[in-house]
C-alpha cells in the first residue's frame, strides 16, 4: 500500500520541530560552554599540587609532578568528550574535523610518533611506567585535535589566551612572596620563588613561555584602544583598561623568571628577544617603512634595558648568569649534562631503532652511567632520572624513527610561521607564537619540558596554536 505523503499536521512535524529546537539551544549555548571550559582549564592549569616533596623537603615522588597529570589528563579527555558530542548538532564542525582529520600532516605526524612510542614498549624494562606515559600522550592528542579545530572560532582562541596569562596574576605574587622569604601555609617551603610549581626551573619555564602571549594581550587591546576611536567611551575604556593589566602581567612575569635565577628561561627569553626582531622585519619585507624600522628598533631597546636592568637588581641571577657566559667555549659550561647526553649516546647506539622503551630512561641508565664518563649525578645519595635534554632522551627511548618525526613535526610549526605570518588573518598570533616555540625549542635541549606535566601540556597547545592559523580560505594545510 502506497504511504501518504505528509502533510503540515502530520504527527511527524512536531517530533521535527522539538529536534530543531533542542539543536539551535545546543548551538546556542556552544560557544558559551567551550568559552567557559577552555578558560577554565588553562587557568587552572599551573595551580593543581605538583610537587614530590614534602613539607621537610624529602621526596614523596619518584615523579614530582605526577598530580599535575591527575589533573590534566581527565580535564583534557574531558574537553574532547564535550568536543565530540557536539560534533552531533554542529555540522560546521563536523565537516572541519573530517577535514582537519583527513588532511592534516601535523596529525599524522603526531599519530605516527604515537605509533613509534608504542613500538618502544616491546623493549621496555618497566612496561607500567611506558602504558602510563602513552596513555597521557593519547589524552594531549584528543585535546590537541579539538583544540585546534576550536579555535577556528577566535573567541576560544582568545579564551585560551586569557585563562593562560590571567593565571599569572596569582602565579607570580605567590612566587615573588616566596622570594623575600614570606611564606604561607598553603606553599611549600622551598627556597626561590617556585611557587605552586614545587621548585624554580619549571616555575620559570612556565613563565617564559606565556611571557610572550601576556605581550601579545597587552598590545592587541592596546590596539583596539588606539584604532576604534570611533567607538562608545565606556568600551574604549575597557580596552585600555586591559592593555594596562596585561601590560603590568608582563613586566610583573619578567621581574619573576630573574628571581628564579634559572638560567634556561633566561636564555631563552634572550635568544627570542634577539630573533624576535629579525622575524618580525622579514614578515613585513614587502612592506617595510620607516615607521616599521622605528618601532623594531623601539622595542628592541625597551627588551634590552628591561633584560639588562633585571640583571643589574638582582645579583644572584647576575652572578649565575656571568659565571656561564665565563664558561662559554668549555664543556663545563653544561656541568653534569655532559656526562648524561655522553651516556645517552651510547645507550642510542645499542638501542637505534626501538628505543629503550617510552619513560624507562631512568631504568636503563645504570647500565650506561659509565660508557661515556662516570655521572657525577648518580650515586648512593642521588640518582638522576631524566637527560636533561629532550631530543636526546625521545630518541633514546623511542628510536631514531620517533626522533626523525618529532623533528618533522616541531620543524613543520616554524614552517607553517613563516608560510603563513604573511597573511594579515593571522592577526599578528604568530609573533608569541614565534616566540614561545623559539623558547620551547631551547628548554627542550637543556631541560626536560616534555616529561613534566604543564609544559607537556604546553607543547600541544603550542601545537593546536600554530594549526589555527589559516591562511585564506586554506584551514588546514
Amino acid at each position: 500500500m502506497d504511504q501518504e505523503p505528509e502533510t503540515p499536521g502530520s504527527p511527524m512535524e512536531p517530533v521535527r520541530t522539538s529536534n530543531s529546537q533542542i539543536i539551535n539551544r545546543l548551538r546556542r549555548y556552544d560557544e558559551r560552554l567551550f568559552a567557559g571550559l577552555i578558560f577554565c582549564f588553562f587557568f587552572l592549569a599551573p595551580f593543581p599540587f605538583v610537587t614530590g616533596f614534602t613539607s621537610q623537603g624529602r621526596i614523596m615522588y619518584s615523579l614530582y609532578d605526577l598530580p599535575k597529570f591527575i589533573f590534566l589528563y581527565p580535564a583534557a579527555l574531558l574537553i574532547a568528550f564535550f568536543f565530540v558530542f557536539s560534533l552531533s548538532y554542529h555540522q560546521e564542525r563536523w565537516q572541519q574535523t573530517k577535514s582537519f582529520l583527513r588532511q592534516n600532516t601535523g596529525l599524522k605526524l603526531l599519530i605516527l610518533l604515537f605509533g613509534f612510542q608504542a613500538l618502544s614498549l616491546t623493549s621496555a624494562l618497566v612496561r607500567q611506567n611506558g602504558l602510563l606515559q602513552l596513555f597521557i600522550y593519547f589524552a594531549f592528542i584528543q585535546l590537541f585535535i579539538a583544540l585546534a579545530i576550536l579555535f577556528q572560532q577566535r573567541r576560544l582562541l582568545y579564551a585560551s589566551l586569557l585563562g593562560t596569562c590571567l593565571s599569572l596574576i596569582i602565579f607570580c605574587p605567590l612566587g615573588i612572596l616566596q622570594f623575600f622569604d614570606i611564606q604561607l601555609p598553603f606553599l611549600l617551603p622551598i627556597k626561590g620563588p617556585a611557587s605552586t610549581m614545587g621548585y624554580r626551573n619549571p616555575a620559570a619555564h612556565y613563565l617564559v613561555l606565556n611571557l610572550p602571549l601576556a605581550a601579545y594581550l597587552g598590545y592587541h587591546y592596546w590596539q583596539q584602544w588606539h584604532t576604534q576611536k570611533g567607538e562608545e567611551q565606556k568600551y574604549r575604556f575597557r580596552q585600555l583598561s586591559k592593555s594596562l593589566i596585561f601590560a603590568a602581567i608582563f613586566l610583573m612575569a619578567l621581574t619573576h623568571i630573574f628571581m628564579t635565577t634559572t638560567r634556561t628561561a633566561i636564555l631563552a627569553l634572550i635568544v627570542y628577544a634577539i630573533l624576535f626582531p629579525a622575524y618580525y622585519l622579514f614578515s613585513k619585507r614587502h612592506s617595510l617603512s620607516i615607521k616599521t624600522w622605528g618601532i623594531t628598533i623601539a622595542t628592541t631597546m625597551l627588551i634590552a634595558i628591561l633584560i639588562i636592568g633585571s640583571l643589574a637588581v638582582f645579583p644572584k641571577t647576575r652572578t649565575r648568569v656571568m659565571r656561564s657566559v665565563n664558561r662559554v667555549g668549555s664543556a663545563s659550561i653544561l656541568e653534569a649534562r655532559q656526562y648524561h647526553w655522553g651516556n645517552t649516546l651510547y645507550m642510542i647506539k645499542e638501542h637505534p631503532w626501538r628505543g629503550v622503551g617510552l619513560g624507562n630512561w631512568q631504568f636503563s641508565y645504570p647500565l650506561y652511567m659509565k660508557s661515556y664518563q662516570k655521572d657525577s649525578c648518580f650515586n648512593f645519595n642521588v640518582q638522576v632520572t631524566r637527560t636533561h635534554n629532550d631530543y636526546l632522551q625521545l630518541a633514546a627511548e623511542c628510536g631514531m624513527g620517533a626522533f626523525v618525526i618529532f623533528l618533522f613535526l616541531w620543524s613543520r610549526q616554524f614552517f607553517r610561521l613563516w608560510k603563513i605570518g604573511r597573511h594579515h588573518d593571522a592577526g599578528n598570533l604568530q609573533y608569541p607564537l614565534f616566540c614561545s616555540l623559539i623558547a620551547f625549542s631551547i628548554i627542550m635541549l637543556l631541560s626536560f619540558p616534555l616529561q613534566m606535566g604543564y609544559s607537556r601540556m604546553f607543547f600541544f597547545y603550542l601545537l593546536a596554536l600554530g594549526e589555527s592559523l589559516t591562511r585564506g580560505s586554506n584551514l588546514y594545510s
